[in-house]
């Protein structure tokens, strides 16, 4: 099952591209850190599906510590890579300055301030101002009455692995659904592997196995994601015999 792993890498990284930048780096006047960041990010990724890429491409350069990256109008676009050692981060820095991600040519420079992780683990890190004003900010939506309604659908997802139960195959009548059903699985498959494949496709939110009935739920951000992994890997070749079998999981 080893040629499954080694076809995922490949098809991991090819959407990477190679790197474009010419001439030197500029460190302008930040001494070398731990902690890289990165701009000209594609915005279009979720950043899910945007950290998980930069680790897989970062951590080649050394041991990742951190990624950090947020979806608010103000960040995005941009990441920070926390290397455990200075040296990790320079070469990732002169490697991919200017490279190709996610169809951008990525901006990769020393971070001005100490990451929180690196803070941590030499004692000198202290509570932010802004956490209160997290806080509160955080507190507005559950008071919005449009944002609380949806929730009552919750258990909508409680159900899909009582699809344990004999003679429920768990699979939908074509009704779409941000869930897949994934069939034909074989006995040596587990979640580490679907979550390599499945990723792939932005919107990934989550693998869940059902052990002993060889099948799987894969959890996606919305419907429209969902139907575009399920029509992609619809009937893909696990194994020389064995190909998936995908549908709407039921509601």
């Amino acid at each position: 099952f080893r040629s499954l792993s080694q076809t995922l890498c490949i098809q991991g990284f090819a959407m990477y591209g190679r790197p474009g930048g010419k001439g030197g780096i500029g460190y302008g006047d930040i001494p070398p850190n731990q902690t890289l960041y990165v701009s000209n990010l594609n915005e279009k990724i979720k950043i899910p599906e945007l950290k998980s890429c930069l680790l897989e491409l970062f951590s080649s350069y050394g041991e990742v510590i951190d990624v950090v990256a947020a979806g608010s109008l103000k960040r995005k676009g941009q990441a920070f890579i926390v290397f455990r050692d200075i040296s990790c981060a320079t070469n990732a820095l002169r490697a991919l300055n200017g490279f190709v991600f996610l169809d951008k040519p990525m901006k990769v420079g020393y971070c001005r301030t100490k990451s929180d992780v690196v803070a941590h683990e030499d004692g000198t890190w202290k509570p932010r101002a802004k956490l209160e004003a997290q806080k509160e900010e955080a507190k507005r939506p559950k008071t919005t009455p449009g944002l609380v309604a949806p929730k009552t659908a919750a258990p909508k997802m409680a159900a899909h692995p009582a699809a344990g139960a004999e003679g429920d195959t768990g699979a939908g009548d074509g009704q779409p659904s941000n869930v897949l059903f994934v069939e034909n699985l074989p006995a040596e498959v587990n979640e580490l592997m679907l979550t390599m494949l499945f990723r792939q496709y932005p919107g990934f939110q989550e693998a869940r196995l059902i052990k002993g009935r060889n099948v799987a739920f894969i959890e996606y951000a919305d419907e429209l994601q969902a139907g575009i992994a399920k029509h992609g890997l619809q009937g893909f070749m696990v194994t020389p015999d064995m190909a998936l079998k995908i549908a709407f999981a039921k509601q």
